[in-house]
């Protein structure tokens, strides 16, 4: 038989499948938390066929690996997610990092054509879709009359449900045999029939609550608000101890952190001023910086001297705000002033170029109507401090204001003291505007129910006593804080307001 007839007889068969013994191999992750363990095997010779296949020849199972520094034996999702408390486990190391995109906050699938974002490529393609027309979707209705096409083969067969008056969502509650079609007409039923009146479709399930809501999607984000751990203080003195401290509203955030943790300016100077707002404290760290700017350019010499007339050499007057800042220039023709800030700029130009003046002196006097109007508030104050001081009337009390009383004109010493507020307090206590603090004299219902200490006494010759509050207020909202705050007493909002109106 010659070569070439043998060459036509051989028939190659499949070579078999070499069944390998199970090793105990590690698997080191590498750079990404979420990539795929590279797997090492060794190479085996034809020649050992044999001797493998008698070893574990009808196991597919791998051995023990570690993930993520976690020994994991099996094949059922040994991919498992190391944030705290996560214990989702994948099959994949692809499906476990498009989980992790859920924690990290990753969309790296974005829109071309209107910039949204996704956390999974199926996620972008199903978006994509919704920018394609109705003509595209490949799944057509065969209901005759029908020409509705889908997108997938499950949005198909509900459709085609509906044709065939199939009504999968029952009503659930008792003696009601409703049914519809749709998730949505049921919700909408229950809604209107077996809720309240005004209950939207999307109720909240949290007990004693009972909102509800017109889409799902604010359902969602009112169901945030019944977590108690939804905010957490991330404040250096607070992450440091032992238990975080968490906040269910946002609003109970910022009031802790406005009391524990208030906005302090950090220059020694202010020996450690604070704020009620982080607002506030950048008004006044620009101060501070705009400040620097002009002590180093006094330094550099860069001051301007005058150098007119008789007054070249003499230095130029530092203008009150300093130099540094002033972005507002006046755009009337011929004025050439700047200010700090717009409000500033409107003012000027109201007093200066408009010749408006809304501040008028209302004082009475022998020969009637003073009637002399300026365009500054403090001027009409000055004006009055003046020219009415002999015109006083100290048997009314209601001529003061401002802490300027008509025929008396409050000094620094008074102010300091605390006298001018004592006087403008009893002046109000005496017209019936205002309450005194009753403190420490409390009465019902001003019943305490917190802590009472640390309160101020006085020595006399009976022994200490409680010194009397001073202070006075018009509204119970204010009367309200200032017990809490200066003598630590808590008392309901009702019996404040009730006490309040029962004193004016």
């Amino acid at each position: 038989m010659s070569a070439t007839e043998l060459s036509g007889s051989i028939v190659l068969g499949k070579r078999k499948r070499v069944q390998r013994a199970p090793e105990l191999v590690l698997h080191l992750s590498g750079g990404s938390r979420s990539s795929s363990p590279a797997f090492t095997t060794s190479e085996h010779e034809a020649g050992e066929s044999d001797h493998v296949s008698g070893i574990g020849s009808s196991s597919k199972s791998r051995g023990p690996i570690i993930v993520n520094g976690k020994l994991v034996c099996g094949d059922q999702k040994r991919y498992r997610c190391i944030f705290a408390g996560c214990n989702k486990a994948y099959k994949k190391p692809s499906r476990l990092q498009e989980h992790e995109r859920s924690h990290t906050g990753e969309r790296p699938f974005v829109c071309s054509t209107c910039s949204k974002s996704y956390l999974r490529e199926s996620h972008l393609q199903a978006h994509v879709r919704t920018h394609m027309p109705a003509s595209a979707r490949p799944l057509v209705c065969q209901v005759d009359g029908c020409e509705k096409r889908f997108w997938t083969n499950q949005h198909l067969k509900f459709h085609e449900k509906l044709h065939f008056d199939e009504k999968p969502f029952k009503c659930t509650h008792a003696e009601c045999e409703r049914s519809y079609s749709k998730q949505s007409q049921l919700r909408a039923h229950i809604a209107s029939v077996h809720c309240p009146p005004g209950t939207k479709s999307f109720r909240c399930e949290h007990s004693n609550c009972e909102k509800s809501f017109a889409t799902s999607q604010k359902l969602r984000a009112h169901v945030k608000t019944h977590d108690e751990k939804r905010y957490t203080c991330v404040h250096p003195s607070c992450t440091q101890t032992t238990e975080l401290m968490y906040f269910g509203t946002w609003s109970a955030l910022q009031s802790h952190n406005r009391k524990a943790h208030p906005a302090t300016c950090p220059y020694a100077a202010c020996s450690g001023r604070t704020f009620s707002a982080q607002k506030g404290l950048r008004a006044h760290l620009k101060i501070h910086e705009q400040r620097e700017i002009e002590d180093a350019l006094l330094l550099r010499g860069d001051g301007e001297d005058c150098e007119d007339g008789d007054d070249v050499g003499r230095e130029r007057k530092r203008r009150r705000g300093g130099e540094v800042g002033r972005d507002w220039m006046c755009d009337v023709a011929g004025c050439e002033k700047d200010f700090k800030s717009n409000k500033a700029l409107m003012t000027h130009q109201k007093v200066t170029h408009l010749q408006r003046r809304d501040f008028v002196c209302t004082h009475i006097g022998e020969d009637g109507a003073c009637g002399l109007a300026f365009g500054y508030k403090h001027l009409l104050q000055r004006h009055v401090a003046k020219m009415h001081a002999h015109q006083s009337t100290d048997d009314d009390p209601a001529a003061i204001v401002g802490g300027v009383e008509e025929g008396h004109q409050y000094s620094a010493i008074d102010v300091l003291t605390g006298k001018a507020y004592a006087d403008r307090a009893s002046a109000t206590v005496a017209t019936g505007r205002s309450v005194r603090c009753p403190f420490p004299d409390l009465s019902a219902p001003l019943v305490s129910t917190g802590r009472m200490h640390g309160h101020e006494t006085e020595a006399t010759e009976g022994g200490a006593r409680e010194r009397t509050c001073e202070y006075a207020f018009t509204r119970a909202y204010d009367f309200r804080r200032h017990l809490a705050a200066a003598h630590n007493v808590d008392v309901g909002k009702e019996d404040v307001e009730k006490w309040v109106l029962g004193r004016k």
